[in-house]
């Protein structure tokens, strides 16, 4: 359910005091960056390394946030607070600026003043969705270069979630030259032989908190996990794939393109995967039961 306090300029607001200009360059050009962080038990699920990402992607753009870390933390535990989130999310979004007639040229660093804007939203966790068997189809990766950037360009990945939705499908798993890259809105996971295969981190992936997470868990409890690039051919002879991010938590793939993978059901490193980044959620928020 969404909350009742958004956020706009900095500020918390009720929806109808939200004002967005035409010009805002996030409207006319998808000129911006965007965060989502999950709340468990009213607690922010690896805020660092999420506000970590948003100052990086604004980093590449050379989008001048005209914040400092500390008011972004800050900003964000109001966010929660002020909306009584217990188990939900907040989405942050941040332009380049607005009230500027629409030009290709953008204002230069210095000038810019971006505009804050986003919204939370409190539900319980879906423990049914989360250890559910998942299907899903393949996609070309139609995305460019920029992939690392956390940017409000999304059409592809509107394009392949649009096409998963039509082949009644959960997951869209995105194919650049026959490699696997990621997923529509997640990274994959790749298991085969006992050892877990995903994408290095480059201009080709958004690196994932999720997975940044379950690299993290596996590295310290000894579970071989390789960064290496892996073909279509590759996926579809796992022993079983897996799909992470932040809202989906772990998703496991059983079948794609019609193809079942593995024995066609949620497999033990699924549920080995799901209990690790369980594990770190309690660590830092508290128990999930």
């Amino acid at each position: 359910m969404e909350c009742e306090k958004y956020l706009w300029g900095k500020k918390f607001v009720s929806k109808d005091e939200i004002n967005i200009d035409l010009h805002d360059r996030g409207y006319t050009f998808g000129d911006g960056i965007y965060e989502v962080i999950h709340a468990y038990n009213g607690k922010l699920f690896s805020k660092k390394e999420h506000l970590d990402r948003l100052e990086r992607s604004a980093d590449l753009i050379e989008l001048n946030l005209k914040c400092t870390r500390e008011e972004l933390d800050k900003l964000c535990d109001d966010f929660v607070e002020i909306n009584n989130i217990t188990d939900g999310y907040i989405y942050v979004q941040v332009t380049r600026g607005d009230k500027i007639t629409r030009n290709h040229k953008s204002p230069f660093y210095d000038d810019q003043v971006p505009v804050f804007s986003g919204f939370a939203v409190d539900g319980k966790r879906n423990k049914e969705s989360i250890y559910a068997p998942s299907t899903a189809v393949t996609y070309d990766d139609l995305r460019g270069e920029l992939c690392h950037v956390k940017s409000l360009n999304l059409l592809p990945n509107i394009l392949a979630a649009h096409h998963a939705q039509k082949k009644n499908a959960r997951k869209a798993i995105l194919i650049r030259d026959n490699v696997v890259t990621e997923e529509k809105s997640g990274n994959v996971l790749m298991v085969k032989n006992d050892t877990i295969y995903t994408h290095p981190d480059g201009p080709h992936i958004l690196p994932g908190i999720t997975k940044m997470t379950i690299k993290r868990a596996c590295e310290n409890n000894g579970i071989s996990y390789v960064e290496r690039t892996f073909t279509k051919e590759e996926l579809f002879d796992a022993d079983e794939v897996i799909v992470v991010d932040t809202g989906t938590e772990t998703a496991a793939i059983v079948e794609i393109d019609g193809e079942k993978i593995g024995d066609g059901t949620r497999g033990p490193w699924a549920k080995m995967i799901q209990d690790l980044y369980e594990k770190e959620i309690e660590k830092e928020c508290g128990s999930l039961n």
